[in-house]
């Protein structure tokens, strides 16, 4: 059973809920999923409520493929992108790469950018909001830390940031449509590596 808070707090106070009623929260807003414009980190929040009847089956579908972006990006195998990404995908990884599209130009890029250098990426907090059977938008929190070769060996640089994913399912398969990657602090470390 489950209690929306005004219930809830009715029940732990011994009160009659009509003393505690409330408008119903509203639906989840829409965001233009479209748009290659980041949300603000600070709007998040209030945009992703906490749900009361979670799709779990469809969320865990999305937290494992997307477990698949690091394992693709640190293995350096960049054809398996094709795990994560829809065929015709948009994504934002803000300067200096900016606005990718499609999956052969994400694949071709990022392959491009990371050539001088090892990764390990490790995501974080995670929320998911399954938006109906076949659409669904995901915040994810992650530390990208690249490590110099040759002449940089031994050199870092950390990026701290958030991943915000539309996705679609397609072929019984869940994928990113849309991402806009948002730096969280200042890059650390020795950008020259990537030279």
């Amino acid at each position: 059973m489950h209690l929306r808070v005004p219930d809830l707090l009715a029940v732990l106070l011994g009160v009659a809920h009509t003393s505690l009623a409330t408008t119903p929260a509203p639906p989840f807003p829409s965001i233009n999923l479209t748009s290659t414009t980041p949300i603000s980190p600070f709007d998040l929040p209030a945009l992703l409520p906490v749900p009361s009847h979670p799709n779990l089956a469809a969320s865990e579908l999305i937290r494992t493929t997307l477990g698949h972006y690091p394992l693709s990006i640190d293995g350096k195998n960049f054809e398996a992108l094709a795990l994560v990404f829809a065929a015709d995908a948009v994504a934002n990884y803000s300067a200096p790469l900016n606005v990718l599209t499609p999956l052969a130009t994400i694949q071709a890029v990022l392959a491009s950018s990371l050539e001088k250098v090892t990764t390990q990426h490790s995501l974080g907090t995670q929320v998911i909001e399954v938006l109906s059977e076949n659409e669904a938008f995901s915040v994810t929190y992650y530390t990208a830390t690249h490590f110099g070769m040759g002449v940089y060996e031994g050199e870092i640089a950390v990026a701290y940031g958030q991943y915000q994913d539309y996705w679609v399912l397609r072929h019984q398969s869940w994928k990113i449509q849309k991402r806009n990657l948002v730096y969280m602090g200042p890059g650390i470390g020795n950008l020259s590596i990537f030279t």
